[in-house]
């Protein structure tokens, strides 16, 4: 099988402050008079983002909101929000995952996407782009698109070759596709592309040829002259040079650039588009549910198997709606699947409908193969069941809710158990083995009461089983009673620890607790502690009783 080659996009969206605003506020910016927005600096008020008709009067981003005034006093403004066009920009990107799965932000202005071997699925890169340019363009969002096989190439190509919506540099052809292009294409330092310029490489074609040993010379002898003429040492030069070696290898794809995806990427997904959306939820609850069959079909093929499903659904108006379900065990069962997002799916608002579905499984496994004899069978068809019915209550009640009762390497009875997902990973302080998990008692109780509560009792012989006892206001005559078992804290959990300011006991205070099994006059049996010992106790603070458990 060929190998798929990496291919990026790169969008950079140069009025996106504005457009945001526009698209939020319709009406906040002016058609007919120059607007800007504007943020406080070292120097006062600086323009941030203006719109068309300011750019046509002559004003600049990065000039002073004072000196735009002075020369065009009609000049409007308003505060720009930066926090607010990062979270539009973000869902902006989440939108975007119907043309690749891995994609991020650029910046403040710009996002990639991972288009490897999607491009087939839109009739080519051509109309992919198209597609995406054209989307935006409906939704009031300017946006140029480079498309390449790096992703510095990408975003030179977007940035730089504004005369088309969007620019495609043919796989392997970066570097012809680069070289008229100025270098800060490069995403390059300003000192640095001040540097270069000065040497007289202004295009990212002049680079080519110039070896690695006179690139660092001629950054050096300009920095030293630089840094002589202000009296202080030069050293900057060979990281300068260093970047600008690294910055155009990386757009040549002679280096690794390492991007980083908005989220896990799936292990296997598949995607359905249609020519006019799907308003109908009969025939979306059809299409998704061969969605799902289809995903199945891929799973069976590989023989794996998903621990979540994450069905994302494009709609007409350019948002998107989520629905994930998990599962306990890995599952490759479409009717599971099926089931679980069905509960989920009545719930949706189709909007103005929905165009596109892509539907992506996480946390892939193998599937282990099975003996398929009759006495097998029946514990399969049982342990199917319970985690059915398991992954039913957790998609319903949340993963939190569902949980089934585990063991820990401690004594402690409150330590020794603990909670873990049903039928899936234990978490890492239950993950004992058998020689380190203590052997459970017979007469333990199953359930304990968290916390113990407090008990009044009357005693025999100062530590001798209790006579009587009242526990919730109820006084219960003891008739049989075994004890004590003794129980100590585990002093090496506190080692190392400091002892609070001002006492110089060791920090481990806790008391001893003996253990009593009790029944009294009607049956009911009770496991109870003493927690401290009368002959050490302080007269002020006698020992103290609990009841821990229940037996039933």
């Amino acid at each position: 099988m060929d190998e798929v080659k990496r291919r990026i996009v790169s969008l950079w969206l140069p009025h996106w402050p504005i457009e945001r605003l526009m698209r939020h506020m319709p009406g906040a910016v002016p058609a007919d008079r120059p607007f800007a927005l504007v943020e406080s600096g070292a120097h006062g008020l600086a323009i941030t983002a203006i719109n068309t008709r300011a750019a046509r009067d002559g004003v600049r981003v990065g000039t002073s909101l004072a000196d735009a005034r002075a020369a065009l006093p009609d000049l409007l403004s308003r505060p720009a929000e930066p926090a607010r066009d990062q979270r539009s920009l973000l869902k902006l990107t989440r939108w975007l995952g119907r043309y690749g799965p891995a994609r991020n932000r650029d910046g403040n202005d710009g996002i990639w996407i991972d288009v490897s071997g999607v491009a087939h699925l839109f009739g080519g890169e051509d109309r992919l782009l198209s597609d995406l340019c054209g989307r935006l363009s409906g939704f009031g969002i300017t946006a140029h698109a480079g498309l390449a096989g790096t992703l510095g190439a990408a975003h030179a190509l977007a940035r730089f070759i504004t005369n088309h919506v969007s620019v495609i540099a043919p796989p392997d052809q970066e570097r012809t596709a680069l070289a008229a292009l100025p270098i800060e294409g490069l995403r390059l330092a300003p000192d640095t592309v001040v540097l270069l310029k000065r040497l007289g490489l202004r295009r990212t074609g002049q680079l080519y040829d110039v070896p690695r040993a006179a690139l660092e010379r001629r950054f050096h002898a300009e920095h030293a002259a630089k840094s002589k003429a202000r009296n202080r040492a030069s050293g900057a030069a060979p990281d300068q040079a260093e970047a600008v070696l690294m910055r155009l290898d990386q757009a040549l794809g002679l280096r690794p650039e390492p991007l980083l995806p908005l989220g896990a990427l799936p292990a296997l997904g598949v995607r359905r588009t249609w020519g006019e959306p799907l308003t109908s939820a009969e025939t979306l609850d059809g299409e998704i549910a061969g969605l799902v069959e289809e995903l199945c079909d891929a799973l069976n093929v590989q023989a794996l198997g998903v621990r979540q499903i994450h069905l994302t659904l494009y709609r007409a108006d350019g948002t998107i709606a989520n629905v994930q379900a998990g599962f306990s065990s890995a599952q490759c069962e479409a009717a599971h699947m099926i089931r679980l997002l069905r509960e989920k799916l009545s719930a949706l608002d189709a909007g103005f409908g929905i165009d596109m579905a892509v539907l992506d499984g996480h946390g892939a496994e193998r599937m282990s193969a099975h003996q398929t004899t009759l006495d097998t069978q029946a514990g399969a068809a049982r342990n199917s069941a319970s985690t059915l019915l398991i992954d039913r209550l957790s998609n319903r009640l949340g993963s939190k809710s569902i949980y089934s009762p585990g063991s820990r390497a401690s004594h402690i009875p409150e330590r020794a158990h603990c909670r873990q997902p049903p039928g899936g990973t234990k978490p890492e302080s239950a993950q004992t083995s058998p020689q380190q998990r203590p052997t459970p008692s017979a007469r333990r109780p199953v359930f304990l009461l968290e916390p113990p509560e407090p008990m009044t009792v009357m005693a025999e012989v100062p530590e001798g089983i209790p006579k009587h006892f009242v526990w919730r206001r109820v006084r219960h005559r003891v008739v049989k009673g075994e004890g004590p078992e003794r129980i100590t804290p585990e002093w090496w959990r506190t080692l190392g620890a400091a002892a609070p300011e001002g006492n110089t006991a060791q920090p481990n205070t806790a008391p001893a607790r003996d253990y009593y099994h009790l029944e009294n006059e009607t049956g009911s049996c009770f496991w109870v502690f003493r927690a401290g010992l009368y002959q050490s106790a302080d007269p002020q603070k006698p020992p103290r009783w609990f009841v821990h458990g229940l037996f039933g």
